[in-house]
């Protein structure tokens, strides 16, 4: 249970930040309590591995101390807070749903363990390698996706593990995450100008975006960077209105960006359109704004120093054999276009097979038409080839599909309002130039949905903003379609908790491997081997293996 400390500063730096703000409002005091705990774990690891102290007395000093500090300012300096206002039916139905989705969460995320594939290979064995030498250093691998890959959520995960002695709380980052990111999208709306009843909307509509959902219950990273970056593009909308901001907000805007680039380097794609939003304001209050890229530079900036020190560039080199060559090897706009074209069918995709096929033959005509292979391997991943895959419990292929489409009805609502300016026209840019950078920079794949949380947490509230505008239809319409596009994703194939085997059937071992079942003969008779010849040292090679539970 000692892993859970690494957690729980969080609720109680919200309880602090909270009671002690002029205008109270427990959602903010929740963002920043998060920024502040993710920017401390950052440098406190940093720090620790620099004396290769990342030990279980160390760490376990230091979280004592923390949480006796915060316990500390609760009890002794702790105003009383203002509790909100009682809202209507309409959010206490939101309320009820939300705290459903996330007590699911929370109990398939600590009873299932890290099951992922990605999380196997090189996730989780990343963290081992750090506790075994104290400190986050590179080290002699196989795989360079156990180093080049920014730390930030493995860091989290490596306190809870060390703690614990266990990977029982290695979910939990994404998890907070989940509620996170609830939260952004309820402020990002009401930065748009959207009611309460919308804010709660909005909240609900991130809530069920099927591949949001899947990653609330899974140890990678894709869904804490996705929240960091909707948490620092609220903060460039907010920062671009205020007349005067305050320190707290530019200080929270540095952390948002730094902790955003050392959770997922494809958070370099998505943060630039808040940043250039932010110009504007940076530039009026420079004496200040200059927090921004030192607070960035002190949580990212230590590992792409050590990129650059160990491959010559801070964002590291992935050798094409280990599924690398993420980046597109051509930049054009017909390259762009079939990316943009691939990347929408990835959340168009039916329980049809005819429609599903209907729909690649479509995307090939046009791809004919532009004059560009939608198999190039110039923009294409590894050895892939391109289609249309209806998975919605398959958390590497699930698409959005009622957000996908609500989103384009946002556009059109947008039109015909011509709310050409203000922060809704910010918000739109900042999803646009988001999957514009993202189907330049980066080659189409099955598994592309994931990386296009970052736009989907911005568009959430732009959706719940448009509905504001039909009254009742639009919010019944907008919930219906979003709760009906959850429903058959409610269920994540590695990790079940309805449909048998349940993850509550299967011991915790066999649970490892639900992605290769006969991947548990290989790591037995390997341990069986092992304990035999009692070996001092051991090298493991994979290559597009699962070495974790070896």
């Amino acid at each position: 249970m000692l892993g859970l400390v690494v957690f729980s500063v969080v609720p109680l730096f919200a309880l602090i930040l909270w009671s002690r703000m002029a205008v109270p409002d427990w959602r903010i005091a929740g963002v920043h309590a998060a920024l502040a705990w993710a920017a401390g774990i950052a440098v406190i690891t940093e720090l620790l591995s620099l004396f290769h102290a990342l030990h279980f007395r160390p760490v376990l000093a230091v979280w004592l101390v923390v949480n006796a500090v915060a316990l500390m300012l609760v009890r002794r300096r702790v105003r009383r807070p203002v509790r909100p206002a009682p809202g209507g039916p309409w959010e206490v139905v939101f309320a009820a749903a939300l705290a459903a989705l996330v007590a699911l969460a929370l109990v398939v995320a600590v009873v299932a363990p890290p099951n992922t594939p990605d999380v196997l290979a090189y996730h989780l064995p990343r963290q081992l390698m750090w506790l075994q030498q104290g400190g986050v250093q590179h080290f002699i691998t196989s795989d360079e996706r156990a180093l080049m890959m920014p730390p930030l959520a493995e860091m989290m995960q490596a306190h809870a593990l060390l703690l614990s002695g266990g990977d029982r709380w290695a979910n939990l980052p994404q998890w907070l995450a989940y509620v996170l990111g609830m939260i952004v999208a309820s402020l990002l709306a009401r930065e748009l100008g959207a009611g309460r009843r919308a804010q709660w909307l909005a909240a609900f509509v991130f809530a069920t975006i099927p591949m949001a959902w899947h990653e609330a219950t899974s140890a990678k990273n894709d869904l804490l960077v996705a929240v960091w970056l909707g948490v620092w593009a609220w903060l460039a909308l907010n920062l671009s209105q205020a007349e005067r901001p305050a320190l707290g907000d530019w200080l929270a805007a540095g952390a948002a960006l730094g902790v955003s680039l050392a959770t997922k380097t494809t958070a370099l794609l998505f943060c630039v359109a808040p940043l250039a939003v932010l110009l504007p304001a940076a530039f009026r209050g420079r004496r200040r704004a200059w927090l921004i890229p030192a607070l960035a530079l002190l949580i990212a900036g230590p590992h792409a120093a050590r990129n650059a020190a160990w491959y010559g560039t801070p964002l590291g080199q992935q050798p094409a054999a280990e599924g690398g060559g993420q980046g597109a090897e051509i930049i054009s706009l017909r390259a762009a276009a079939s990316n943009g074209l691939r990347n929408a069918t990835l959340h168009l995709a039916t329980p049809s097979p005819a429609i599903n096929a209907r729909l690649h033959r479509l995307v090939d005509r046009a791809h004919r038409w532009i004059g560009q292979d939608p198999d190039d391997r110039r923009t294409t991943l590894w050895f892939l080839r391109y289609g249309v895959d209806w998975g919605p419990q398959h958390e590497a292929i699930a698409g959005a599909p009622a957000q996908f489409m609500l989103g384009l009805g946002v556009l059109l609502v947008w039109l015909a309002r011509r709310a050409w300016h203000g922060p809704t026209l910010r918000a739109l840019l900042i999803v646009a130039a988001g999957v514009a950078l993202c189907c330049i920079a980066l080659k189409w794949q099955p598994a592309g949905a994931r990386l296009h949380l970052p736009a989907f947490v911005v568009l959430a509230p732009l959706i719940a903003w448009a509905a504001e505008g039909f009254g009742f239809a639009g919010f019944m319409a907008v919930t219906l379609a979003s709760f009906a596009a959850w429903l058959p994703a409610s269920e994540t194939l590695l990790r079940p908790w309805r449909t048998a085997p349940t993850i509550f059937a299967a011991s915790r071992w066999e649970n490892y491997f639900r992605h290769h079942p006969r991947e548990r003969f290989y790591v037995e008779k390997s341990l069986a081997a092992l304990a035999a010849a009692q070996p001092k040292t051991l090298q493991i090679v994979s290559r597009h293996g699962f070495p974790y539970p070896l």
